[in-house]
């Protein structure tokens, strides 16, 4: 890839920047704890692909964010054989909401790589998440500090991969799609989605999974993207 012409880089949030999992166990742990509510451990590990699987159909406009957040938890309460009300689980998904954003954690390097970034490029989000807790994570994280733009499902009227959303964040940055760069962990909505537009890509591959396009570079860590940029 020559980076000559890039003047401009878009990354996902979560699970590219902000540590969604991690964030989300915490709060998960939290909430079960006010609620005087006994879950297993492996609460996560059921919630992980449920929550993958939702967010799948949200970005292909077959439920809505509201859907979402009742059905992966429903789903997960019943994957560990724990009896909750739908009382309850429409509380929980209050309080996640609510209570998400409190926890900071974000990938290792980011802070390095998006200052080194800061200083050849301009840089902008491109997230599916709603608007307000996608500011209020990267307010509380310390990331707001780096983007010059936000893009999101609710400003743009769709989600990634439709190039609805890439169209409108490269026009909310004033820049072409060729002198562009996407950076994002998921292969469809990310990679895909910003290719479809003309957009250069970066795959951050943190799922370990085989790369179908030879032309895309990957990276596995933040801090590989200072050698490539």
């Amino acid at each position: 890839m020559n980076n000559n012409h890039i003047t401009d880089i878009f990354f996902d949030l979560d699970h590219t920047l902000y540590d969604f999992d991690k964030n989300s166990a915490l709060t998960f742990q939290d909430i079960f704890r006010n609620l005087d509510l006994q879950v297993s451990e492996d609460f996560m590990t059921h919630f992980k692909p449920i929550n993958d699987y939702y967010w799948e159909k949200l970005s292909r406009n077959e439920i809505s964010h509201e859907y979402l957040r009742i059905a992966r938890l429903k789903d997960t309460f019943q994957k560990i054989h724990v009896e909750v009300s739908d009382q309850q689980i429409t509380e929980i998904a209050e309080r996640f909401m609510d209570n998400l954003v409190k926890y900071t954690h974000i990938f290792e390097g980011a802070h390095e790589s998006l200052n080194y970034l800061k200083k050849k490029y301009r840089l902008h989000i491109i997230t599916n998440g709603p608007d307000r807790v996608q500011w209020a994570k990267l307010k509380n994280t310390g990331l707001d500090i780096y983007f010059e733009t936000l893009t999101n499902s609710e400003l743009s009227g769709v989600k990634k991969p439709n190039p609805g959303i890439f169209t409108y964040a490269l026009h909310a940055a004033n820049v072409s799609a060729q002198n562009s760069i996407m950076i994002g962990d998921n292969w469809e909505a990310d990679v895909q989605g910003a290719r479809n537009v003309g957009m250069n890509v970066i795959w951050f591959n943190v799922s370990e999974t085989s790369n179908s396009l030879e032309d895309v570079r990957e990276i596995k860590h933040l801090l590989e993207l200072q050698t490539l940029l």
